[in-house]
C-alpha cells in the first residue's frame, strides 16, 4: 500500500513541477557588438530559478533535425552531438571553458548517458508533444542531470545571441509576446572594438567582408529589428560593471525572482569563467573600472562622425557622450578606412590559404549594401521610439 501511494505521489509531484514550468516567463538574450552578452548569461549561471544551457543557444537545421527526429533517445543523442560543448566544456576554447575556476585549470562534464535517460523519462509518456515541450524537457533532463531542484523554476532563458537565430528561435516555437534582453554599449565603442578584435584574432582568418557588414548593421539597426519580435529590454554593458548591484537587482524586480549573491560572479556550470580568446586577456568578472574606449585605428574621423550620426538616438536615449562633433551627413560613399583594412585582410587570407575566392567576390558587394541600406535615410525609416533600459 505504501508503495502505491508513494507512486501516485510522484506523479502528481510531476504533474505540479510540470505546471509550474509552463508558467514560466520566457526571456531571449541577444548581442550588441562585443556588448556583454556572454557576461551577463554568465552572472545568471548560478541562479536556482532560471532554467539555462551555459552558453549560446545556435538555432539552425541541426536544430530542426533533432525536433524532427522521433526516437525520443536518438533525439536525446543528437542534441548532445549539435551541442558537444555543453557536456563538454573543454571542447569550446574559443570561449574558454576550457579553462575555468579560480586557477585556470577546470572545465565541466555532464553525464550524457543521465542526461538521455532523464529525457526519456520526462518526455515519453506525453502524448502531444510540441516542439516547445521538447525544448522544455531537454532543458530539465540538463538539470536533472547536474542535480539541480527544478522546483522553484521562474524563468527559461535562451542565449540566441544573433538576430537571425532569435527570429529561427521565434519562428520554430510559435512563441509570443517574448521577452528580449539586449546587450549594448556606447554604439562608437561597440563598432570599433570587435573590427579592431576581430582583426588580430587569429591574424584576422575569420573577419570579410560580409562580417564587417554585421558588426555594422548590429550597432545601427539590430535594436529597430528586435522591436518587431517581442518586447525588448536594453542592458548596458557600462551599468553592468559599474552598477552591477542595482542593475541586477532591477533585473530581478522586473521579472520576479529574488535576488541572489551568485549574481556577482562570473561562471560557466559554476566555474570561475574567464572571458573569451577575442578579448586578448583573462577578464576578472565585475570590473568597477570599466571606461568607454572607442579604437580610432581602423577609421577615418569623417567615418566616426558619420556613425555617430547614425546612432544618436541611441546615444541620447542611453545617456551616453557625444565625441565628435554633430554633422548631418546622410550617405558615406567613399571606402572606410575599416572597409579598406578588411579588403586587405581579405587579400591576405586569399594569398596564404588559396581557398577564399567567394571572399574577394564579396568586397564590391557588401560596399554596394553597406552604401544602400547604413544611411541616415534608412535609419530614419526605421526609427521609433527606443526601449527602456532595465
Amino acid at each position: 500500500m505504501k508503495e502505491k501511494w508513494s507512486e501516485r505521489t510522484h506523479k502528481i509531484i510531476i504533474l505540479i513541477i510540470f505546471g509550474k514550468i509552463f508558467l514560466m516567463k520566457l526571456i531571449l538574450l541577444t548581442a550588441g557588438g562585443r556588448a556583454g552578452s556572454d557576461f551577463f548569461h554568465s552572472l545568471l549561471d548560478g541562479h536556482s530559478q532560471i532554467l539555462q544551457f551555459p552558453g549560446i543557444f545556435r538555432v539552425d537545421d541541426k536544430l530542426k533535425s533533432i525536433l524532427k527526429t522521433e526516437d525520443l533517445k536518438k533525439k536525446a543523442k543528437l542534441f548532445i552531438k549539435f551541442y558537444p560543448e555543453f557536456f563538454n566544456s573543454k571542447i569550446n576554447k574559443f570561449e574558454r571553458w576550457d579553462r575555468l575556476g579560480e586557477r585556470k585549470q577546470s572545465e565541466f562534464r555532464v553525464d550524457k548517458k543521465k542526461f538521455i535517460n532523464h529525457f526519456y523519462k520526462l518526455t515519453h509518456k506525453k502524448k502531444n508533444k510540441d516542439n516547445y515541450d521538447i525544448f522544455i524537457n531537454l532543458h530539465l533532463a540538463y538539470f536533472l542531470t547536474r542535480k539541480k531542484n527544478i522546483k522553484n523554476l521562474k524563468i527559461l532563458f535562451v542565449h540566441t545571441h544573433l538576430l537571425n537565430w532569435t527570429k529561427k528561435f521565434i519562428d520554430i516555437f510559435k512563441v509570443k509576446k517574448v521577452n528580449i534582453l539586449h546587450t549594448i554599449r556606447h554604439p562608437l565603442s561597440s563598432l570599433t572594438s570587435p573590427i579592431k578584435s576581430w582583426l588580430i584574432f587569429n591574424n584576422g582568418k575569420s573577419f570579410f567582408p560580409k562580417d564587417l557588414f554585421y558588426q555594422i548593421d548590429t550597432v545601427v539597426n539590430c535594436i529597430y529589428d528586435l522591436k518587431k519580435l517581442g518586447k525588448v529590454h536594453i542592458i548596458t554593458l557600462e551599468r553592468l560593471h559599474l552598477e552591477n548591484n542595482v542593475l541586477m537587482k532591477k533585473f530581478c524586480n522586473k521579472f520576479k525572482i529574488s535576488y541572489k549573491s551568485s549574481l556577482k560572479n562570473s561562471t560557466k556550470n559554476g566555474l570561475k569563467w574567464w572571458g573569451d580568446q577575442i578579448s586578448g586577456k583573462y577578464l576578472n568578472g565585475i570590473n568597477k573600472n570599466f571606461k568607454i574606449k572607442i579604437y580610432e585605428k581602423h577609421f577615418y574621423k569623417k567615418d566616426l562622425i558619420f556613425f555617430q550620426n547614425l546612432t544618436q538616438e541611441i546615444i541620447k536615449k542611453y545617456n551616453y557622450k557625444f565625441y565628435y562633433a554633430r554633422k548631418n551627413n546622410l550617405f558615406n560613399i567613399a571606402p572606410m578606412k575599416c572597409e579598406i583594412a578588411v579588403w586587405k585582410n581579405t587579400l591576405k587570407q586569399l594569398f596564404a590559404y588559396k581557398f577564399r575566392w567567394k571572399h574577394l567576390l564579396s568586397i564590391p558587394i557588401f560596399y554596394l549594401i553597406r552604401i544602400i541600406l547604413i544611411n541616415k535615410i534608412i535609419i530614419n525609416l526605421k526609427k521609433g521610439s527606443l526601449p527602456k533600459q532595465i
